[in-house]
């Protein structure tokens, strides 16, 4: 199996569709054949020997690596089932959408819907995220349904729309409607929240580090016998980096119930500093 490395030469005036890009595939196909795999762009065909230098190595994991900012070539880990695949840059917009296995990391940002109905994997991205991340395509119902999404810095609106499972911690700021139809899953956020957080929102659990300017109307404190939940979500979170990694088990956050306009049995937990 390959190991492949792709450095930009030739950033191209137009968006790309990089959904071919995968860790196991590339890494099956031949030194002959990989410069001429054709990549879609906005009414134009280019190739990856026309945008990259290729280099190649032999390794027993399936990998792939972009070298240079990629923010014009979108769905980049789209569908990826296994392998690793870094991009040592900026990425476009859908980044990992539907992935049910291995791990994208991007060291730059990501455009928006990064993560959208992801399934399962891990994606981290250590610079911001745009709107959706998580979430669902227009018209669609479903949002994340499992995996880690990590973000490193800001998110933007409607994180974790309509998301049913999986994790999603962002160390940063999260933009408006944070959580909104959130079914189930887990939404840590260490920074700051826009408005509406959690509207709709039916089950799951969003933690905050720190108590939002306003807690929406339609949530109410209270509840207990949460301490089980709140011992093992903690051991998961140390695993983690910070600030979620540094919760103590021994002291319970404040909790809120709501979205109560849909009859919502979610939770929102503030934690205790």
């Amino acid at each position: 199996m390959n190991a492949i490395t792709l450095r930009v030469k030739n950033a191209p005036s137009f968006r790309v569709d990089g959904s071919k890009l995968l860790p196991v595939e590339l890494g099956a196909a031949s030194r002959a054949e990989l410069p001429r795999i054709a990549l879609q762009g906005a009414g134009e065909t280019c190739t990856l020997g026309d945008l990259f230098d290729i280099a190649l190595t032999q390794d027993e994991k399936p990998s792939l690596t972009i070298e240079g900012d990629a923010h014009w070539l979108d769905r980049i880990g789209a569908n990826m089932t296994e392998g690793t695949l870094a991009v040592q840059g900026s990425a476009g917009d859908y980044a990992g959408i539907k992935m049910t296995g291995g791990e994208l990391h991007i060291q730059g940002d990501a455009g928006a819907y990064a993560a959208c109905e992801m399934q399962g994997g891990r994606i981290s991205i250590h610079g911001n995220a745009g709107d959706f991340a998580a979430g669902a395509l227009p018209g669609d119902m479903e949002g994340m349904t499992g995996g880690t999404l990590a973000i490193h810095g800001d998110a933007g609106a409607r994180l974790a729309d309509r998301m049913r499972r999986g994790t999603v911690l962002v160390a940063g700021d999260a933009g408006d409607f944070a959580a909104s139809r959130m079914v189930a899953g887990s939404v840590c956020i260490g920074g700051k929240v826009g408005a509406h957080l959690g509207y709709g929102m039916r089950r799951g659990t969003v933690l905050l580090t720190r108590a939002p300017s306003r807690i929406p109307p339609t949530f109410t404190e209270g509840g207990r016998g949460f301490d089980v939940f709140w011992l093992l979500f903690t051991r998961m979170l140390a695993r983690e980096s910070a600030p979620f990694s540094t919760f103590a088990s021994h002291v319970l956050p404040r909790r809120y119930a709501g979205d109560l306009a849909v009859d919502g049995r979610g939770e929102l937990l503030i934690a205790n500093s």
